[in-house]
């Protein structure tokens, strides 16, 4: 099996109560009729959950979100789903300062290029596994956006 659930070189998939056979040219293609575009907060709730998911897995990340930051997962994600949803729905609700909090959480701990290149990655990796479109191409455009933002102002600090 691979990030998809289904075998990597085909095979049988059960699909509202009906088997597939799914051959290995045929994967991709099938996943892609079953993904949709982010349409919605409960999608982006989805996609944060999944996110961090890969993010508290990773032992170069999860540190920093555990140790440095001490986020309450918990409390936590809910204000990344209002971030995103303002980002990609252009409600401009939400209101807090992230470039703030990312500088403070760099000046207790040095956030470098390979912290943003695997924020990045999963980031990248989350979406695409889960949605495809117009919306989730703008997620991961907006993503880049802010890394660089963010690397550019650490740079300032220095």
């Amino acid at each position: 099996m691979h990030g998809s659930g289904f075998p990597k070189h085909g095979g049988i998939r059960r699909l509202h109560n009906c088997y597939h056979v799914l051959q290995p040219s045929g994967i991709e293609k099938f996943m892609e009729k079953i993904k949709q575009d982010i349409e919605s907060r409960e999608d982006l709730a989805t996609l944060v959950k999944y996110f961090y998911d890969f993010l508290l897995a990773d032992e170069v990340m999860s540190p920093i979100f555990m140790e440095v930051a001490k986020i309450d997962l918990e409390s936590h994600l809910p204000h990344l789903v209002d971030f995103w949803h303002s980002l990609l729905f252009m409600t401009g609700a939400y209101k807090r300062n992230v470039m703030e909090m990312h500088l403070a959480l760099h000046a207790k701990k040095s956030l470098e290029k390979n912290h943003f290149d695997l924020w990045l990655h999963y980031f990248e990796k989350s979406v695409n596994d889960l949605f495809v479109g117009p919306r989730s191409e703008l997620a991961i455009e907006r993503a880049n956006s802010i890394a660089q933002l963010m690397q550019f102002k650490i740079s300032q600090m220095k």
